[in-house]
């Protein structure tokens, strides 16, 4: 992969992503200057017991760590220099995998476009073993002739495992789960968000749930907030969780709160969302903070006699 030349960036100086029609001059100073962009990791953990499984690495640019990467992603797209910007960031993410703890997977995230570009592939190339990387597609939807899906085939083969998400795109984004068959499937903070108050996005939650168990795939709640939404998914079924609740994105790869792991242990013996036996009827949870009084089930009674149905 060929780097720009330049100097390193004058200390207390950011770079700024642009908002002028004149984009291509300000990206390739940002590209000339890659110790301006680096990786910071949250980590993903199990939701049955808080053991921590991974961390997705997320791009930062400039001197500000709370700064996203977005609007230099778009810029540098609109640009035509998204291939180079998603290299020096997969470099960055892959300079910090050298201290990653053992057994655990670092998830990074690629626009499927850039994927194809040859200075992504040439990093990933140099990688040697990539088996403990998840690549996570940021691209809301492939059509199944997409250049980027014969790139992944070659990929996966040597090991890699694919992300993909349930988003803005709808069917879209089902759709093309069809056919990346991907080994993790994200559902969104906006799905995420206050689930244990909307059932039906419990109902969404679950059928994501019940699609990834068709697809053979993993899934992964992102931006949990609260121990509510955590208790809420591990009641739809979801088995991994990342965000604000188990650990803010830093430098380096921090555990996850050993207070939230603890109650994450100790959950299935205090009260909330408890498995209800399978017998073939609709809701696979019963949430018991939704009922008064004890009600008694008799076999001549039907489910919209008893506790509510999630």
């Amino acid at each position: 992969m060929t780097v720009l030349p330049g100097r390193p960036q004058p200390s207390g100086l950011a770079v700024i992503a642009p908002r002028e029609p004149e984009i291509a001059e300000p990206i390739a100073q940002t590209l000339a200057r890659p110790a301006t962009i680096r990786s910071i990791h949250r980590p993903v953990v199990a939701l049955a017991d808080g053991t921590c499984l991974g961390y997705q690495a997320t791009v930062r640019i400039g001197d500000w760590a709370a700064r996203s990467a977005a609007p230099y992603f778009e810029a540098a797209a609109q640009a035509g220099l998204s291939g180079q910007l998603g290299a020096l960031a997969l470099q960055a993410a892959l300079r910090e995998r050298s201290t990653l703890p053992d057994d655990k997977f670092l998830a990074v995230e690629m626009d499927a476009d850039a994927l194809t570009h040859r200075d992504v592939t040439g990093v990933l190339d140099r990688a040697g073993e990539i088996s403990d990387l998840v690549l996570s597609l940021i691209t809301p939807h492939l059509t199944p002739g997409h250049p980027a899906i014969d790139v992944m085939s070659g990929l996966r083969a040597r090991g890699l495992l694919l992300a993909a998400g349930t988003g803005p795109a709808g069917l879209d984004d089902l759709m093309a789960l069809e056919h990346l068959v991907p080994d993790l499937i994200r559902v969104p903070a906006g799905l995420v968000r206050d689930l244990h108050r909307h059932p039906l996005r419990r109902r969404l939650v679950e059928n994501v749930v019940d699609l990834a168990e068709e697809l053979g795939a993993a899934v992964l709640a992102e931006d949990v907030e609260s121990l509510d939404e955590a208790g809420a998914l591990r009641g739809c079924g979801v088995r991994l969780g990342s965000g604000w609740l188990f650990g803010r994105a830093r430098p380096g790869f921090t555990p996850p709160s050993p207070e939230v792991c603890e109650w994450l242990r100790i959950w299935d013996s205090r009260p909330g969302l408890v498995p209800r036996p399978s017998d073939g009827v609709g809701g696979r949870y019963i949430d018991l903070g939704s009922v008064g009084d004890p009600v008694e089930v008799r076999a001549d009674v039907t489910d919209e006699d008893g506790p509510r149905l999630l």
